[in-house]
């Protein structure tokens, strides 16, 4: 009764802070960016974690961020003030920005950032970083796996079924958004989307991951009960592939699913939540 009680009370200390950094897509007025390239340089390195919030008045100095003309997010310092807007300059840039950032398109001030993390998101999108992810995920779901084994002879397994799983799951999003507005493909990773049509690739490259999936499964129910030592290394292959293809979805999500929700948003397809 008593640990319930500290529950309730850490849950109630926390809503007010989940409140506060409530995120702008679901109608909070809090912005993450993960900065990335050295315009900001020393002050905010390449790599960052940039947390910004929705305030009132603006002045100069304020490092705040805002989309540019080539619909990329920008953190930089506000340098001059005119009627129509900010000018704005990276701190390690010999020129200001080309054009005035209006005060309503101003995303938010810099209120505080946390260096390096960015880096993580950045090395588990490069094929080294996925690879490490994957080893690591293996060794963490082999030992599981001997310790549980003798409970449920289908755990090994599991990681297919969660694949498939992850790449249905992806491909709704993405036609969702495609069904949105088609044009909105160059901002997403579709496998085949240079020799395709955005959505014919979409359903091309769900039957090929969905396959895949089901051919590392059935081979690995085939050798699963083979004891000998050869066969070792093809079942590490066989969840590894399975661990990278999963990684791979997991990161397809993250990047589609900001995207579904800001049209939803502009279409007033979300409800207020305060």
């Amino acid at each position: 009764m008593k640990h319930n009680k500290v529950k309730v009370a850490f849950l109630l200390c926390l809503l007010p802070i989940v409140i506060y950094f409530w995120p702008a897509q679901l109608h909070g007025d809090t912005t993450y960016i993960m900065l990335v390239g050295n315009s900001m340089y020393p002050v905010i390195e390449s790599g960052t974690f940039v947390v910004l919030k929705q305030d009132q008045k603006y002045i100069i100095g304020d490092i705040i961020g805002f989309v540019n003309e080539e619909e990329k997010n920008v953190v930089h310092r506000i340098v001059k003030q005119t009627d129509e807007g900010f000018i704005t300059k990276g701190d390690n840039n010999r020129k200001n920005d080309p054009g005035i950032v209006p005060v309503d398109e101003v995303i938010g001030r810099t209120i505080f950032v946390i260096p390096y993390v960015g880096y993580t998101s950045l090395f588990l999108q490069t094929p080294i970083g996925i690879s490490i992810f994957g080893i690591w995920a293996l060794i963490m779901y082999s030992k599981n796996k001997d310790k549980q084994s003798k409970k449920n002879h289908t755990e090994s397994f599991v990681i297919y079924k969660i694949g498939i799983i992850s790449v249905l799951i992806n491909f709704v999003l993405t036609q969702a958004v495609l069904g949105f507005d088609i044009r909105l493909a160059k901002t997403m990773n579709i496998p085949l989307s240079n020799y395709l049509e955005p959505s014919i690739a979409n359903s091309a490259s769900f039957g090929l991951l969905v396959m895949s999936f089901i051919m590392l499964y059935v081979f690995s129910r085939k050798i699963q009960n083979n004891k000998s030592d050869d066969i070792k290394p093809l079942k590490l292959i066989f969840a590894l592939g399975g661990i990278m293809l999963l990684v791979l979805q997991a990161m397809s999500a993250m990047n589609t699913i900001p995207i579904l929700i800001k049209i939803l948003n502009e279409n007033e397809l979300i409800p207020p939540l305060f």
